[in-house]
C-alpha cells in the first residue's frame, strides 16, 4: 500500500545500491586479509578477488544511482558510497600490481648486473 502521492518502491527499494555495498565491503575483507596473514598463502587470488568485487561495486553503483533517480532518491547515497570504495578498492589493486611487478623487474635487474661482474 502506499500514500497517495508516493511512489511504491517493492520490497527490496534500491536492491543495486545494497548489491553496490556489499560487493565493496567484500573487497575490503579480501583485501583485509592480508593484515591476518591469510591472504600471504595466495596473494593473487586475493588481489583478483578484490578486483573483481571492486569493478562488481562499481557497476551496481551506477545502476543503482540510476534507479535511486526514478526511486526519488531511495538509494542514491548508498550507491555513490559503493562507486567510491569501488574506484579506491581497484585504485589500491593496481597500486599492488604495480609494486609486485616493480620489485621483480628490480630482482631481475640486480641479479643480471650481478652475473655481469
Amino acid at each position: 500500500m502506499s500514500v497517495a502521492g508516493e511512489r511504491w518502491t517493492g520490497p527490496a527499494g534500491n536492491r543495486s545500491a545494497k548489491v553496490s555495498m556489499f560487493f565493496a565491503g567484500f573487497g575490503i575483507a579480501a583485501l583485509a586479509n592480508f593484515a591476518t596473514g591469510i591472504a600471504w598463502i595466495n596473494p593473487p587470488v586475493f588481489v583478483a578477488l578484490a578486483m573483481l568485487c571492486a569493478l562488481a561495486a562499481i557497476i551496481a553503483g551506477h545502476v543503482g544511482r540510476f534507479r535511486g533517480r526514478r526511486l526519488d532518491g531511495d538509494g542514491r547515497g548508498m550507491a555513490l558510497l559503493g562507486i567510491v570504495l569501488g574506484w579506491l578498492l581497484l585504485l589500491v589493486c593496481v597500486l599492488a600490481v604495480v609494486a609486485v611487478l616493480g620489485l621483480i623487474t628490480g630482482l631481475a635487474v640486480l641479479h643480471d648486473a650481478a652475473e655481469g661482474a
